[in-house]
């Protein structure tokens, strides 16, 4: 696929309105995605997902009423829920907390009121602007939890390590709902030899973006994949999973997983998972087992020496927790996770197509099917917990 093609259409899903599970966007945005794979003679399936709900409301303030007033960027995180009107408190710092596991370490703070009980949780981005997460496992999801910008929660904490008091007005409308449902999308395209793979990609959003980098992006990128499989056969067989339910702790790879069993789990000789094809000029790589790891790293590396000599790769070990490769590490099958990272644009309004995402699109579908027709399958873990 060439440049163009890839901003045509990212912009036309995109255009389809946000891809939040259980809303009125995903079921659009499926329904393109299936219209697309039977154009070219491929039989896409849809596996409904359903997970705990969550609707945003319309209201989500943070306040700083002293020692100084300004009215804060703030966003609901998924699962909290709201204020049932404005609360004011003071700000006590409490230290630092893993989002998605261990993936990034954000600060907390919380809202308390004379007495000391909490009214609301803040939770302070490590890097860029305030962005919604999903609440960690074994949250209070009866008391409000807000995003707020690095800068804004370093402003904060300044001056409550400065012996001030600071105190801020909360007013969030968020609340958990019944079951929501949206469609995981498969296809399998099967090979002319032996082995089996998968490829991923979430095509889910959080309400607040169109989602062109997360993940808008990797979607076209398999989108156009299973075009070329299709017309050009695999030695391989390659199922393709578009996710829904990324957002939301992995809810869509997980039922996937459980629906397709561990007998199909042990045919896959690994799974790529295509996430978040950024603007940027530097790769970021997440794999396991380490000899795996290095073997994707020093393709990817050789790609790029050929094709773009001024991109940078880097490469993690073990795999991040907060993407839909782990739900099947956990289950013992190597994976691989690719990404041209803009923090700066995860989860933001701002999150549209342009030139640079459609560029990296174009680029990543002839090396992720290089991937799938060189890298040998390689051995399992007999243990698996990522410690």
């Amino acid at each position: 696929m060439d440049q163009d093609q890839a901003l045509a259409e990212l912009t036309e899903l995109t255009e389809l309105g946000n891809r939040f599970h259980g809303g009125y966007g995903i079921g659009k945005a499926a329904k393109w995605l299936v219209d697309r794979l039977n154009a070219v003679g491929l039989t896409a399936s849809r596996m409904p997902v359903a997970l705990p709900g969550w609707h945003p409301g319309a209201t989500a303030t943070v306040t700083v009423t002293h020692p100084w007033e300004e009215k804060l960027v703030c966003w609901p995180m998924l699962w909290s829920n709201g204020t049932r009107g404005p609360v004011t408190g003071r700000v006590v710092f409490l230290g630092n907390q893993g989002i998605w596991g261990d993936s990034q370490l954000w600060k907390r703070l919380s809202v308390v009121d004379d007495q000391g009980s909490v009214l609301a949780f803040l939770h302070v981005r490590d890097k860029g602007p305030a962005a919604p997460q999903p609440l960690p496992s074994g949250s209070d999801s009866t008391v409000p939890h807000l995003s707020i910008s690095q800068w804004d929660g370093a402003a904060i904490i300044d001056r409550i390590k400065q012996g001030e008091t600071v105190q801020v007005e909360v007013n969030a409308d968020c609340r958990t709902t019944s079951d929501m449902t949206s469609d995981n999308v498969t296809v399998t395209i099967p090979g002319s030899g032996t082995g089996r793979v998968l490829v991923c990609a979430h095509y889910d959003t959080f309400w607040n973006t169109p989602g062109a980098y997360d993940n808008g992006s990797g979607t076209i990128a398999l989108l156009n994949l299973a075009r070329d499989l299709s017309a050009n056969q695999p030695q391989r067989t390659v199922d393709l999973a578009f996710f829904t339910g990324e957002e939301w702790h992995l809810g869509g790879s997980r039922r996937y997983v459980d629906e397709v069993g561990s007998e199909r789990l042990q045919e896959l000789d690994f799974v790529l998972n295509i996430d978040g094809l950024g603007d940027s000029d530097h790769i970021e790589l997440a794999s396991g087992p380490e000899e795996f790891e290095q073997l994707v790293y020093s393709k990817i590396r050789a790609s790029v020496e050929r094709t773009r000599a001024s991109t940078t790769v880097a490469t993690r070990f073990p795999p991040t927790k907060g993407t839909d490769d782990m739900s099947f590490a956990v289950q013992g099958v190597p994976t691989a996770f690719l990404t041209f990272n803009n923090w700066h644009k995860l989860h933001q309004p701002d999150d549209t197509p342009n030139a640079g995402i459609a560029r990296n699109i174009a680029w990543s579908v002839p090396v992720v099917r290089d991937l799938i027709e060189t890298l040998d399958r390689p051995d399992r873990l007999s243990h698996v917990d990522f410690l």
